[in-house]
């Protein structure tokens, strides 16, 4: 398979372009709302973020990332939007340690009521609501995940997978073992809510 990596995609700026202030005036007042938590700005973009959001101390958000209501963000995950973008929707959560990147033709999507556990890799794919991804799962660029689905602990979704709605993938390189029910979904989203619980919590407890 040809390589997604396009090695000239980055372009050397000399001095900061115009709309670079402004974004550095958002990132500012978001490292004021989240104290401890690195926000920057990369070039012209810098993140917006929903209400209810949570970004722990020591987690760090950069560029052109999208926070929608209710997601959270905690402790030393890396979220960095700069060769392309990174959108979370509402109430997913992104948990201690992840990283979330993209490639230069491939966004990061992540739809709503995501679960991504502990030290999870999400590179330029797109994972469907509802989903749950394992502790320690690897998901490449161009791979999309349905809806429903759960990536197991561990797993390698190589680049440009496409796994159906509703698929329990296990292994290195991944593999759909079985189709889940809506009642998996179900306890996945449910799990979503409990963290957004967890998050409010954590800002108003």
């Amino acid at each position: 398979m040809a390589s997604r990596t396009v090695v000239d995609s980055v372009v050397r700026v000399e001095a900061p372009p115009a709309g670079a202030a402004a974004a550095e005036a958002r990132a500012s007042a978001l490292r004021a709302r989240f104290p401890g938590a690195i926000v920057e700005r990369y070039l012209d973009r810098a993140p917006e973020v929903g209400q209810r959001v949570r970004i722990a101390a020591g987690a760090a958000v950069i560029g052109d990332v999208l926070l929608a209501d209710d997601v959270s963000v905690w402790y030393g995950c890396v979220l960095r939007g700069d060769v392309n973008r990174v959108e979370i929707r509402e109430r997913s959560n992104v948990q201690d340690g992840t990283v979330i990147h993209l490639g230069d033709r491939d966004p990061t999507f992540v739809a709503e009521e995501v679960v991504i556990g502990h030290r999870a890799v999400v590179h330029g794919c797109r994972i469907g609501g509802g989903t749950l991804v394992g502790i320690q799962a690897t998901i490449l660029d161009g791979a999309v995940i349905g809806e429903g689905s759960i990536v197991g602990a561990g797993a390698l979704v190589t680049a440009g997978t496409v796994v159906p709605p509703h698929s329990l993938v296990l292994g290195a390189p991944g593999k759909v073992i079985r189709t889940l029910t809506a009642a998996d979904e179900a306890m996945h989203r449910g799990l979503a809510h409990k963290y957004v619980r967890l998050a409010h919590n954590y800002r108003v407890g």
